[in-house]
């Protein structure tokens, strides 16, 4: 962390700052009186100069989002851990059908909350009753 900046350089970069000089300025008129002072200790000072005259000295790293709310709660958690203990889970695309969510967040919710791997499910070839059926019907036709 850097060296705090004495009081009266504080000051001094303050009144620059209310001549609209900017960091990059404020820099180099500093250097012109041997004062040597980064331009990232400039820029950190106005900001909370500004942050202060605006009446927040909370840093905004520090401020809650303002987005949507999380979407992985316990109880999506929990219904897609039923879902996927069974010996023919759904797919991702359709947990997120039945859902309301997006894809990632149901891969999100197997790899992140319930610590398992996500992994891609293969079509496998299956014949429907139907096709079953005919190829009963049309078989002897082949075999001659």
């Amino acid at each position: 962390m850097g060296r705090k900046l004495d009081l009266g350089l504080r000051e001094s970069i303050l009144t620059l700052v209310s001549l609209k000089y900017s960091s990059r300025k404020i820099v180099e008129a500093l250097k012109v009186r041997n004062i040597v002072v980064s331009q990232k200790a400039v820029s950190n000072l106005i900001r909370k100069n500004n942050n202060k005259e605006a009446g927040s000295d909370i840093a905004p790293s520090s401020v809650k989002p303002s987005g949507s709310p999380k979407l992985r709660t316990p109880g999506l958690v929990a219904a897609i851990k039923k879902d996927l203990s069974g010996p023919n889970p759904l797919t991702r695309s359709a947990l997120s059908l039945k859902y309301g969510v997006s894809a990632t967040t149901i891969a999100n919710v197997i790899s992140q909350d319930l610590e398992e791997k996500v992994r891609k499910k293969c079509r496998v070839h299956a014949l429907s009753n139907k096709q079953a059926k005919q190829r009963l019907d049309r078989g002897p036709r082949f075999l001659r």
